[in-house]
Formats: C-alpha cells, structure tokens, sequence
C-alpha cells in the first residue's frame, strides 16, 4: 500500500507550486496530496483565519484521507503544519519535513514586524478593489519572484509561474491576515517528531547559518540545497522529492 504525504503551499501559493515535487514523489512510490490552502485557489476562505482555524481545517482534512500521511509544509505552509502538530500530533506520521522553513533571530523579526506594520498601513490607504488589485499585481509579483529566486537560468520560467498562480488569494483581507501568520517564527513543539528541514543554501529569508543553529538546538535534520533560495519547489523539485524520500524511507 502507498504512504500518504499531504503537501501544503507557501504565502501566496496554491497547490500548482507543488505540483513537479507531488509527481517526483509519485514517481518514488509515494501518494501525495496537495491541496489549495483555505482561501487560495478555489478553496473557500476560513471563518477564523488564524493559525488555531488553519490547524482545524488540516485536522478535518487529514481525518477525511481516511489515512495517517506524512505531513510536509513549505514556507508558511511549514508554520501551518508546525500549530497544526502541537493540537494534533497523533493525527499524522512521526516523521515530518518542512520546506523552507521561517527562522529569524531576535533583530530579524523585529524587523519583519515593523515591515509588516508599514506595509499593511500603507495598503489600508487605498480602497479595496484597487489594493486587492495591487497586491496581485504583475510588478508585486515579479518583484517577490526576483527576490526570492537564486538560479537566474530559471528566472523567466519562475517568474511566470508566480505570476499565474500567486495571485489566486480570495481577497486582500485574507492575504494580510497570511501575511501576519508568515511573520511568526517556525517551531516544532509536537513531542516524539522526527523533524527534516530543507532549505536553499543562499535563501534570503531563513539564511543557512541560522537554519544550521536552530536544527541542532531542536534535534532535527537538515539538507541544503546548492544555488537555490526560497523557492526551492521551482528551482530544485526533484532534488526537494529525493531528500523527502531518503528521509521518509
């Protein structure tokens, strides 16, 4: 019988950003699920959108799989699955693995918090219609691909699969509240875990150094992957499914 492995996107993202390590891990054995987060793509926004109404949703949707899968979260996805195991733990596989995981020391998140300040402030300024549509805008979303990508080879494929589906958010309201989420530091509470982190070696937002430091402060593993950053599902799929599956098998 296949193993199960749930796969949850980024800020932003929908499934489609996972979709070449969905069929890299198919291809290994595995049977791997990758749904839209509430509020992105074409699933419904949460009455609670929080990490508390996130972790509800997962325990629900895990329980209808019928299985008990592995769970995998990139970026923001990771903060979702990281809350989600400290209300339900036993609701999924020992092993874990998270995919560019957020990490910031002290100055960092100061930093963030203040970011997010000024730039929900400065969107709070313009009426809804017009800041939903500046927020899902070519230009916004060109310029977090540029920042965000490392292998310049692979900057215009990148570019346009960010574009086309960075912008399926339900509303400005539900990306700022995202948003928020994605300023929280990544942790692991859930007891008895087996913890694998993967990240690109020059990501910008979790640098590798402090990648290295937390791992160990918590007992995990990690794998870096050369000339990638954050966006490791586009520049590295394959290299991201062998690390999952060398680490799940």
């Amino acid at each position: 019988m296949k193993k199960t492995i749930i796969l949850l996107h980024g800020l932003r993202g929908t499934h489609h950003g996972l979709l070449d390590i969905a069929a890299a891990l198919d291809a290994k054995g595995f049977k791997t699920l990758a749904p839209d987060l509430p509020g992105s793509g074409d699933r419904p926004e949460l009455d609670e959108k929080t990490l508390d109404g996130y972790a509800k949703w997962l325990h629900a949707y895990v329980k209808d799989t019928k299985t008990k899968p592995y769970i995998i979260g990139h970026s923001m996805g990771s903060i979702v699955v990281s809350h989600y195991l400290e209300k339900y733990p036993d609701d999924v596989q020992k092993k874990v693995v998270l995919l560019s995981p957020i990490f910031r020391n002290k100055f960092g998140q100061l930093t963030s918090n203040i970011a997010y300040a000024l730039a929900s402030g400065a969107l709070h300024l313009l009426p809804q219609k017009p800041r939903y549509c500046f927020m899902k805008s070519k230009p916004v979303s060109f310029c977090i691909s540029h920042f965000l990508t490392i292998d310049k080879t692979q900057q215009r494929r990148i570019d346009d699969l960010h574009y086309t589906y960075s912008g399926r958010f339900a509303s400005a309201k539900s990306l700022l509240a995202d948003m928020k989420i994605s300023m929280k530091e990544q942790t692991i509470a859930a007891k008895d875990k087996e913890v694998l982190y993967v990240i690109g070696n020059r990501d910008r937002l979790t640098k590798a150094k402090l990648a290295k430091n937390r791992a160990a402060e918590q007992g995990a593993s990690l794998t870096e992957l050369d000339r990638s950053g954050h966006l490791i599902n586009y520049e590295q799929p394959e290299a991201v499914a062998q690390a999952i599956a060398d680490f799940l098998l």
